[in-house]
């Protein structure tokens, strides 16, 4: 159980918190706060989002007086309140397209680790019994279509960030989750990456102790012409990651033809 004082770090946030009755309580993680009030056959929740998301990083914890006025609130009726809330974090229901911010270009027969980071939606529950009351996405992606053509592809989330290449460059932000993807170039051509697809719906996500996130990392081997020939999600986890730290199953199931589906036409020399 968290403690119930401010804490403008980053945390385990997916821990419960306990509230006693009338009690209010606010929770941030990263461009989204969370307001909760406990009553005795009721539970409200509101909620607003900031714009500026990539520079809020912080997981904040903390009473508050009362839910905000000007909040659209819901309500949430039980013949007695559970006493705890969850928030879980779960990854995206669509693959989320990456632009990297600049293009990556890999040797003949190299290889590279890429770190890239993705953004969670908060499953908001109740504890004991367990009652899940909803689903809200941290932050607004845009939508994009992803593949050969107008035919073959799939539709998918919009995003921009760093292919980060060092564990040391990746910020620290408790509302995204870091994916580590290696990609082989086993051509016999230099090969320039611009843009990538992560399969967020075929990964699990898991929490460190420092209150990072962490997905199942994943492997593309390119063999030439273009093309995905191998496509591999790996249950070798990240360093300081264990099955033990397991927060929420993949979505969906993976099939060989979505895999590579989702992941033709990225490559370009």
């Amino acid at each position: 159980m968290m403690t119930k004082q401010n804490t403008a770090i980053l945390s385990q946030w997916w821990q419960p918190q306990a509230l006693a009755l009338d009690e209010c309580w606010q929770y941030s993680v990263g461009p989204i706060t969370l307001y909760f009030k406990r009553c005795l056959q009721e539970w409200q929740f509101s909620f607003e989002r900031q714009d500026q998301a990539e520079t809020n990083f912080s997981t904040v914890s903390q009473s508050a007086v009362c839910l905000p006025e000007l909040l659209t609130s819901q309500r949430f009726i039980f013949r007695h309140s559970p006493t705890s809330f969850r928030l879980t974090p779960k990854l995206l229901e669509r693959p989320v397209v990456i632009k990297t911010r600049q293009p990556v270009s890999i040797p003949a027969g190299e290889q590279n680790v890429f770190y890239i980071s993705s953004p969670v939606c908060i499953q908001v529950s109740l504890e004991q019994p367990q009652t899940i009351l909803l689903e809200i996405s941290i932050q607004r992606l845009s939508d994009t279509w992803f593949g050969a053509s107008t035919e073959h592809g799939q539709l998918c989330y919009a995003d921009k960030t760093h292919a980060r290449q060092s564990l040391a460059e990746i910020p620290a932000r408790p509302h995204r989750a870091v994916t580590a993807v290696t990609i082989e170039n086993r051509s016999d051509k230099m090969l320039t990456i611009d843009k990538i697809s992560i399969p967020l719906p075929y990964l699990a996500i898991y929490g460190r102790n420092d209150g990072s996130l962490w997905t199942d990392p994943i492997t593309l081997q390119h063999e030439g012409d273009s093309s995905l020939t191998r496509f591999k999600i790996s249950k070798e986890l990240p360093a300081g990651l264990s099955s033990a730290d397991l927060l929420t199953a993949p979505r969906e199931l993976p099939d060989k033809n979505n895999l590579v589906r989702a992941f033709t036409g990225i490559f370009s020399q």
